[in-house]
This record gives C-alpha cells, structure tokens and sequence, in this order.
C-alpha cells in the first residue's frame, strides 16, 4: 500500500498536512448543530487532528469514535481533551476496523484514499 501507516506517519511528523483547515470545517459543523440526539455513535475515519470530534465533545456528543491509521494525530487528541469518557480514540486500519455507527462524519478520508481503494471504502461504508 502507497500510502500505508509510516506514509501517514511521516506526513504528520513533518507538518505536511496542506488538507487541514485548524478547525472544523462549515459543513460539518452545520451537520453537526442539526443533530439533536447527542448519544447518536458517530465514527469519524482519518480522523487526522479531530476538529471535529472536538466540536462534538464541546456541543455535548457523548459517543465519538475516532480513527487514524497514523498515532500521532490520536496523540494529539487525547492531549487537547485531556481525559473524556465521550470520546475514543482508535489507532487502526480503516478497512480492517470494525464497529457499527449510526452516523459516520469525514472530512477528507475518501479523497486521501488511492484509487484503487474507493471501491472497497464504498462497501466499507455500507
């Protein structure tokens, strides 16, 4: 895989992250305000540094899955919120994870994907 753990590893270690924002982005946070069951269990995959996952935390969201295939954004997230029971933090491949969600919220997993790898997100997916 071109993109495999140290790819994503090295990306975050070096600052190389052109795709993040330093915040959550408008669409998913007014995703995110229309929610009103705030047990909903929401996966986010490639959760890279969890803006959003921090705005669901803040807004009261009591069931927050995040998961990165590299350490160190999870690192990162578990710094920022400290201890919280409403969030975990997973350090796993996205298409060997498993789990069920009733919501799943991504930024820019799908279009960091190779390829050859949006057919299998896809069913993943469902």
């Amino acid at each position: 895989m071109k993109h495999g753990k140290m790819y994503w590893e090295n990306r975050y270690k070096g600052n190389s992250t052109g795709w993040d924002l330093g915040h959550p982005s408008l669409p998913l946070t007014q995703i995110i305000d229309n929610l009103s069951d705030k047990n909903t269990k929401i996966l986010i995959p490639g959760s890279g540094n969890s803006y959003e996952a921090i705005y669901l935390i803040e807004s009261g969201f009591t069931n927050v899955t995040v998961l990165d295939i590299a350490s160190q954004p999870l690192e990162s997230i578990k710094n920022k919120l400290v201890i919280n029971d409403n969030i975990t933090t997973v350090q796993d491949d996205f298409f060997q994870h498993t789990g069920k969600y009733d919501l799943i919220l991504e930024q820019t997993f799908f279009c960091a994907l190779e390829p050859r790898f949006r057919e299998s997100y896809i069913k993943k997916m469902s």
